[in-house]
């Protein structure tokens, strides 16, 4: 025979404390589980951020250069304001306006030019971010 006052508390729907424990166990995982998710997501967005920021300083760079009226084979570097350093090399592409192999002997007043423009900036103190450009532009044939 069970004491009238215990089995009536039972009875009524409360819970254990084991039962409350392990409620707040799961809750507590999928609260850090969601707020991982949102870092996650914010680390996401600073980095495609940073990076369509050194997308767009490298086409303005490169845009610069192809509107040059004449281009010089050289090498540069310098820096923008806010962070991020650029390169720049123009070479003669003799690999796509070389004569050899060709059955016609014909000197063209043209020449090819590489031009490649890299943004550099930091992603740690340790490691550095790099977006590279490279294209090809016809241009006159340097006198002499």
């Amino acid at each position: 025979m069970t004491a009238p006052g215990v089995a009536g508390a039972r009875a009524g729907g409360g819970f254990t404390l084991l039962e409350v424990a392990v409620a707040m166990a799961i809750l507590g995982v999928g609260v850090v589980t969601v707020l991982e998710l949102f870092s996650a997501g914010l680390r996401v967005q600073r980095a495609s951020g940073v990076r369509a920021r050194a997308v767009a300083h490298a086409r303005t760079l490169l845009d610069q250069t192809i509107t040059l009226p004449e281009l010089v084979p050289a090498e540069e570097r310098g820096q923008f304001g806010d962070g991020y350093r650029w390169e720049r090399r123009v070479r003669e592409a003799r690999e796509f306006t070389d004569a050899s192999g060709r059955d016609l002997d014909v000197q063209s007043e043209l020449t090819m030019y590489e031009i490649e423009v890299a943004v550099l900036w930091a992603q740690s103190p340790d490691r550095e971010g790099v977006y590279a450009i490279r294209t090809l532009r016809v241009a006159p044939a340097p006198a002499g």
